[in-house]
């Protein structure tokens, strides 16, 4: 029960932390890490070594994945090791390897996450609006043309194969939906999470464009502002919650992917 205590509280407070200033303090997932080595260590020590092993191999083999990532700027630090963290923490819960479980409930949670952070973007910055809206106009053929074409394709397959009822309108309506968003996600991209602002208004934690997901150090603003006028600098998602929510939603209810089948 610890482990639960220390997963849930360490990834609400690194949430949080993201939330409010984009970076997560190091103590934080390395505090986490630690505190699930040692209580499965010890745990191991009176006989029952698998926690302990599933914790130290997923764990790890997780960090080194999401490391990875991060070198290759498609993921933040912070993720990987809050993410490892929490599986150091729980290996097992209801005697089934937790990550069965939580991984395809990060899935779904990432999922939502992201359309409802998006949409909130859009509201914040309401003159993107406008350059959705000539986006839409300059791509019509691919934002409406693939869902005609694709729906006009399970419509054929419906004629052909009288055992085969395709749902025609909900499937156009939903790829025309995710088109729409599709496009949206893209400007969102390039009008707000990229910014080219003076050299002055540069501070500590921003990430520029040319970076890996890492802020800057003070040393490196100082510099920066020395010796540059403008600077483009990137943001990303605030993605950190996302581990801390689909963490409850397991805990709660299991994998919910289930829900579905």
């Amino acid at each position: 029960m610890l482990e639960i205590i220390i997963a849930v509280i360490g990834s609400a407070v690194a949430g949080l932390w993201d939330l409010k200033t984009t970076e997560v303090p190091d103590e934080i997932p390395i505090l986490m890490v630690a505190s699930g080595l040692f209580i499965w260590f010890i745990s191991a020590l009176s006989g029952n070594t698998y926690p302990f092993v599933l914790s130290l191999t997923i764990g790890t083999a997780v960090l080194v994945l999401g490391l990875i990532l991060y070198k290759y700027g498609k993921w933040g630090g912070a993720d990987a090791w809050i993410f490892a963290a929490i599986l150091y923490l729980i290996p097992v819960y209801n005697n089934k390897t937790f990550l069965l479980d939580y991984l395809p409930n990060l899935i779904w949670v990432s999922a939502a996450f992201s359309v409802i952070y998006a949409i909130m973007l859009g509201i914040i910055n309401r003159h993107i609006f406008k350059h959705v809206v000539r986006d839409l106009r300059e791509n019509a053929i691919v934002v409406f043309g693939m869902p005609v074409v694709i729906a006009a394709g399970f419509l054929a397959i419906s004629y052909t194969m009288a055992s085969f009822a395709a749902p025609v309108k909900e499937i156009f309506l939903l790829l025309l939906a995710f088109t729409i968003f599709w496009r949206y996600a893209k400007i969102i991209e390039t009008r707000v999470f990229t910014r080219r602002i003076p050299a002055k208004r540069l501070r500590v934690g921003d990430v520029l464009d040319s970076m890996i997901w890492r802020g800057l150090t003070p040393e490196e603003v100082k510099h920066i502002k020395r010796t540059r006028k403008f600077v483009t600098i990137k943001e990303g998602m605030r993605f950190v919650p996302v581990f801390f929510i689909a963490l409850i939603v397991t805990l709660l209810y299991g994998n919910v992917m289930f829900w579905f089948l």
